[in-house]
């Protein structure tokens, strides 16, 4: 992919980056809440750096909350913090450390693809069986041991189609691995 660049006030953002932004918002939001997602976008908006003691006012949220992710990111390796003398104040800045946030989104994209194919694995190599009125799933063992009647609503339980499943998983993990593709970690 071609790098064009975007020239902010303080921080210049290339398409790549901004790729990160996108996805790391996203993630943020998935692994830390929505909270996170605000503050982290909060930062990102202030050309990757703002001071703590404004952060939690200007992204709408409570400053312990946003101290808490705020140290949270920071033991990710996503944020780190450096004083500034401001008048006879030293305020707080927290920065993006925006050559982390490759190798972070690389690696939970990474655990994720091995959680998938084990659950495929497991897919494939076991025999499934499920509630048709609420969906819970058991193994042939615990279907046996439930002499096969769901012990929430009493229906007999089928025997699961995996080949649905099995396709969703993959069709996942090859999305993940495109996704690992365009970001380098084939």
């Amino acid at each position: 992919m071609p790098r064009k660049t975007v020239k902010t006030s303080r921080v210049v953002i290339d398409e790549n980056t901004k790729y990160y932004v996108n996805i790391l918002l996203e993630l943020i939001g998935k692994m830390y809440g929505e909270t996170a997602r605000k503050v982290i976008k909060h930062i990102i908006e202030s050309n990757g750096s703002a001071p703590e003691e404004t952060i939690g006012r200007d992204a709408g949220v409570k400053s312990n909350e946003a101290r808490k992710i705020l140290q949270k990111l920071s033991n990710e390796a996503l944020l780190s913090c450096r004083g500034r003398r401001v008048g006879d104040k030293v305020l707080h800045f927290w920065t993006i450390n925006w050559d982390q946030v490759e190798g972070m989104l690389i690696n939970r994209l990474k655990k994720t693809r091995e959680k998938l194919e084990l659950l495929l694995k497991y897919e494939e190599e076991n025999i499934i069986y499920e509630c048709p009125v609420c969906g819970r799933r058991y193994s042939l063992d615990k279907a046996i041991e439930l002499d096969f009647t769901c012990p929430i609503d009493g229906e007999i339980l089928i025997e699961s189609n995996r080949e649905e499943i099995t396709r969703f998983l993959r069709k996942k993990i090859e999305e993940i691995d495109r996704e690992l593709s365009k970001l380098g970690a084939d």
